[in-house]
């Protein structure tokens, strides 16, 4: 299971559907979003880089799914507020922030937190690969047969 895109999908569709109040479908767009934006920063061209199979990958949309229809079901129920009504793209009555200053700040924080950790990650896979491979060669080195008179 890819557990950082697990988090990243809980606490994204938390924020926006049962903390701020954001609609159903425009929460599901900006965390799909910042799904993808994860995926391909991290993991760059998909799907030769992503570490997980397809069993993985299933179990984690599963958990996903099943956390995101837990979510709705805590949220309001009469009717599910799947579209954006009277210009606003709350279902509450009132907000105490302008829902666009909000998701501003959520894309953007989103993303300077993808390049970190993209730039990051890309550092230590290169640092582990790097320590490792003197003492690899050393060990090859000497693990070779040695020839010598009368071999």
């Amino acid at each position: 299971m890819d557990v950082p895109l697990y988090a990243i999908a809980l606490i994204m569709f938390a924020m926006l559907y049962l903390a701020i109040g954001v609609v159903l479908s425009v929460t599901l767009i900006v965390t799909f979003v910042v799904l993808f934006l994860y995926l391909t920063l991290r993991h760059g061209k998909m799907p030769d880089n992503y570490p997980h199979g397809f069993g993985d990958a299933l179990i984690t949309a599963v958990f996903v799914g099943v956390t995101w229809g837990i979510f709705v079901l805590l949220g309001p129920k009469t009717p599910v507020p799947f579209l954006p009504q009277n210009g606003s793209a709350t279902y509450s009555a009132s907000a105490l922030i302008s829902i666009n200053a909000i998701l501003g700040i959520a894309v953007i924080l989103a993303i300077v937190f993808l390049f970190i950790g993209a730039f990051l990650a890309h550092q230590l896979k290169d640092g582990s690969q790097g320590g490792g491979g003197g003492s690899t060669t050393t060990a090859q080195s000497d693990s070779k047969p040695k020839q010598g008179v009368g071999a």
